[in-house]
């Protein structure tokens, strides 16, 4: 049996990532208009051609150049949380190993 602490770790580890994957997915939603001149020209500002592309990573689509339809927050939102899923990992394992070993100790 692993230790209570290791497997804390290992359970917020488990729930980063779809935490992630949630943050992505919606500032995804925010990129796609059935038509993006008229939502840029509704609610962003108007709509200038030249900032139109799409970007995936980090999430983007510019009305102009200074409105973007994905909220600001999203790209470092799904960063720290895909960093947390690499260090609750870590965690988790040292936590185990540390179990273990203190295990063996009491042998």
């Amino acid at each position: 049996m692993g230790s209570p602490r290791a497997r804390r770790w290992t359970v917020a580890a488990a729930c980063a990532p779809p935490a992630a994957l949630l943050v992505y997915a919606w500032g995804a939603i925010h990129m796609y208009a059935p038509d993006i001149r008229e939502a840029c020209a509704l609610d962003h500002g108007g709509w200038d051609r030249a900032y139109g592309q799409v970007s995936y990573f980090p999430l983007s689509r510019k009305c102009n150049a200074y409105t973007d339809m994905v909220p600001p927050y999203v790209t470092p939102t799904v960063v720290v949380l895909l960093a947390a899923t690499a260090l609750f990992t870590c965690l988790a394992v040292a936590a185990r190993h540390d179990h273990a070993t203190r295990h063996r100790k009491e042998r």
